[in-house]
């Protein structure tokens, strides 16, 4: 559920730092500046001047979520690894703590967006792909993020599809895993291969032309009706469906929902994985669930930090008001006098 206080959500991306404040289900007052990537502290600098631009217009807030795209170790709030941002061991509650004074929440920008998405939509269990560079995933149960022992669970992009599939494309020792099989770059790696060893084709002319096969290459070749960039699409949504039936087996969700770059193409893909999923999830949970397109759009990441700073700050404030009221009871329950005659 929404906070009736004001929290601000932060979502940081490698190309943008975006910082809203957040009622509830929504965002107002979204403030934006260029993601500063030559350093962790330009960067930090950059997240502090976005937070204090905002809270000038809209006062201090109860807390402040954050979301990254990194690992992120939520008990400390520390970074563990970045791939496209310089904030690896960077204990970032800490830092952000010491900068803007209020409570800090840190978690992993898919996280946030899930969260994000089970809110707008009023479901309470779901997951959520994030197709794009990379592969995110993002797992609410019961109306929480699920993150594992230390935060650093649901990489859902890591389980792996195919034993002796091809190397992932990201910071992971796995091969064939949805990460290298259904991301934008998996798509650009294949369809430049594809293109390099078929000449005569219209992908082979794009590969001559500019030695390589984009995503968007890929996309409007497959939208023209092209035969190999439809294939490549046909073969990620059967992967995807793979992947999907696993994650519905495992935590029956309400809702399964595809979201990022690539899912800007799902017209091309998206009902091939829906039929594969179909094939083999088990029947009785497949019948229960919806897959679709996230519907929190631009604005997801910032609800999502917000919502994450609503829920934590919650938290902690039913922990310190039940450790309160443990320790009143103790008290009452304590001797009146001190130790009795002869007590050592």
């Amino acid at each position: 559920m929404g906070s009736d206080k004001l929290v601000l959500g932060v979502d940081v991306g490698g190309t943008k730092v975006a910082v809203g404040a957040v009622w509830g289900r929504e965002a107002t007052e979204i403030v934006e500046h260029p993601t500063d990537t030559s350093g962790s502290e330009p960067l930090l600098d950059g997240i502090e001047a976005g937070v204090r631009e905002l809270t000038a217009k809209v006062g201090e807030p109860a807390a402040i979520g954050v979301g990254v795209p990194s690992q992120i170790e939520f008990a400390s709030g520390t970074v563990l690894t970045s791939v496209n941002i310089p904030l690896a061991g960077v204990p970032l509650r800490e830092v952000l703590g010491h900068r803007l004074g209020p409570r800090i929440y840190v978690d992993n920008d898919a996280n946030c967006a899930a969260l994000a998405e089970a809110e707008l939509l009023g479901v309470r269990n779901l997951v959520m792909l994030t197709l794009g560079t990379g592969v995110g995933g993002g797992i609410v149960i019961d109306g929480r993020i699920f993150r594992g022992t230390h935060g650093l669970g649901a990489e859902l992009g890591h389980v792996a599809i195919i034993a002796d599939g091809p190397p992932c494309p990201g910071n992971c020792p796995n091969r064939g895993c949805l990460e290298a099989l259904c991301s934008g770059t998996a798509l650009e790696r294949d369809a430049t291969e594809l293109g390099k060893g078929r000449p005569d084709t219209l992908l082979g002319r794009i590969y001559e032309e500019q030695r390589r096969v984009t995503g968007r290459n890929v996309v409007q070749a497959a939208e023209q009706g092209d035969a190999d960039a439809r294939m490549l699409f046909e073969r990620l949504g059967t992967w995807l469906g793979t992947g999907i039936a696993g994650f519905v087996n495992v935590f029956e969700p309400e809702r399964v929902l595809i979201g990022g770059g690539v899912s800007r193409a799902a017209g091309l893909f998206l009902e091939r994985a829906r039929e594969e999923a179909a094939t083999r999830a088990l029947p009785a949970l497949w019948e229960r669930v919806t897959v679709e397109l996230a519907q929190g759009g631009a604005d997801a990441g910032v609800i999502g930090a917000g919502l994450l700073a609503a829920h934590e700050a919650e938290r902690d404030t039913a922990q310190v008001g039940a450790a309160s009221r443990g320790a009143e009871a103790l008290a009452q329950r304590a001797p009146e006098h001190g130790p009795t005659e002869g007590a050592s």
